[in-house]
Formats: structure tokens, C-alpha cells, sequence
């Protein structure tokens, strides 16, 4: 009897260690594996959800739907960000300048276009991978 509970209580050791080293090991995995995201990250992948859901259910039948669509997306998009404390980086602008003159040249349209055209992509950027200014920032940077 005596060895009975000598062996019970080394095999709950024994498993309570396993238990303690995978719990470990998994915890710091997932620290390293992925970083925390930043508040622009969270915001705006819920805002992502919200402009997506908004215009889910709606087909476009003519060319010209597809345009008001990916534009009802984009404002819905804007007024999110906004209301959850972000607005357009004036620095991004000025970054994108020379880019925004080239598409001017290269596709013979207005400054405005490209302006717009830039945006479209820019507003769905959340991460910055090229050390230049993102589309969004705070609004708390005005305060």
C-alpha cells in the first residue's frame, strides 16, 4: 500500500513538470512568434471589418458600381479611423510628392487623381515596412 502512494504521488510530480515545461515553452513562443500590435494595428483592422461588412452584400452589375463600391469601402473606412482618433499625416503627402508628380507625367491625369489614387492604396497601409510616414497618425499628436 505504502508503494501504492509513493508511486501516485511521483506520477503527479512527474506530469505537474510536464505540465510546468509545456506551459512555459508555449507561453514564450507565443511572446516571440508574434509582437504586439500597435493601436494604429488594432484600430484600424477593426475599422477594416466594419468598411468590409458595410459594402459585404452589395454586387456590383455595371462597371461604374465597382468604382462607388471600393468608394463607399474607402469612406467608411475614413470616418472609422477618425472616429476612433486618427486623421491623414500631412508628412505622408509630402513624402509622396515625387511620386505623385511622376504619375502625373506617366498617365497624363491631374494632381488630384493621383492625389486620390494614391490614397485609395495608402489608406489600407498599417504597417511600415519602408521607414516612411504611414497615411494615418494620431490625432493626439495635435493636442
Amino acid at each position: 500500500m505504502r508503494k501504492l502512494v509513493i508511486i501516485f504521488i511521483l506520477l503527479i510530480i512527474f506530469f505537474s513538470l510536464i505540465y510546468l515545461f509545456f506551459s512555459l515553452y508555449l507561453s514564450n513562443s507565443n511572446l516571440t512568434s508574434s509582437p504586439k500590435k500597435t493601436l494604429l494595428e488594432d484600430k484600424s483592422n477593426f475599422c477594416l471589418s466594419i468598411a468590409e461588412k458595410a459594402v459585404a452584400n452589395r454586387q456590383a452589375i455595371v462597371e461604374f458600381q465597382k468604382y462607388e463600391i471600393l468608394g463607399d469601402k474607402g469612406m467608411v473606412m475614413r470616418k472609422c479611423m477618425e472616429d476612433n482618433g486618427f486623421e491623414e499625416n500631412p508628412a505622408w503627402l509630402i513624402e509622396n510628392k515625387k511620386i505623385i508628380e511622376e504619375k502625373i507625367k506617366d498617365s497624363q491625369i491631374s494632381e488630384d487623381e493621383a492625389i486620390e489614387n494614391l490614397k485609395r492604396e495608402a489608406i489600407y497601409i498599417f504597417v511600415n515596412l519602408k521607414n516612411q510616414p504611414l497615411y494615418w497618425r494620431s490625432k493626439k499628436l495635435n493636442d
